[in-house]
């Protein structure tokens, strides 16, 4: 049985902290609204595949859709990935530190979200944030599909980041290479921009060893 920690508000979001991953503890609202935007986003995506296919849009295209189903299955269904990383991957006793809801909240929309909004948007453009989503989808697979061989076992999100990001990242980085669009400079900045997501677990190892030490 869950026990509540305490509630409280971040970005305007409610949220319930839990001991367990109790089912359907989402830790806030946001990803209701992603598991909401997942079959919308992908029948956009089939309905508008003339126009994705055209100049190689699909490329930046397809992130939304596929970053929606990968937060569907990380926080709502089966979701858990807030605990599964703190305390099985990170050692913590508290299922929403280091790694906080508002940490959640801002990696996944604030970055997420417009990313791939912005990817879509500067297209005609420059591929360049389109180029930066698709090394955030790298180091999502890097990241799930490490810990799922180190720990053999399943973790939320590692379905959709093998099934879709994966060949997402190699059908679109083939696409960029041959296109010439992409500049080396422009590629290796993006690259750099999208892989900072794997930092993130040694920066929250970092985050408790600071916070135990100003508690002795």
């Amino acid at each position: 049985m869950a026990t509540a920690h305490g509630t409280g508000d971040v970005d305007g979001v409610p949220v319930t902290s839990r001991a367990s991953t109790a089912p359907m503890n989402t830790y806030g609202r946001w990803p209701w609204a992603a598991a909401m935007m997942t079959v919308p986003a992908w029948v956009a995506a089939f309905t508008g595949r003339r126009w994705l296919f055209k100049d190689g849009r699909w490329v930046a295209g397809l992130a939304l859709p596929i970053l929606v189903s990968h937060q569907t299955e990380e926080w709502v269904w089966p979701g858990g990935f807030l605990p599964f990383a703190n305390q099985q991957v990170l050692g913590s006793d508290k299922p929403d530190w280091p790694l906080t809801v508002r940490d959640g909240f801002h990696l996944n929309v604030s970055v997420g979200w417009m990313s791939a909004v912005t990817g879509l948007l500067a297209w005609r453009r420059t591929p360049a944030p389109a180029a930066s989503v698709l090394w955030l989808e790298v180091g999502n697979v890097v990241l799930h599909t490490g810990l799922a061989l180190r720990k053999r076992r399943y973790n939320p999100g590692v379905a959709t980041a093998a099934i879709l990001m994966a060949p997402h990242t190699v059908a679109a980085m083939r696409w960029m290479r041959r296109s010439g669009r992409l500049s080396r400079r422009t590629g290796t900045a993006a690259a750099a921009a999208g892989l900072s997501i794997t930092a993130l677990p040694p920066a929250m190892r970092v985050r408790m060893r600071r916070t135990a030490s100003k508690a002795r």
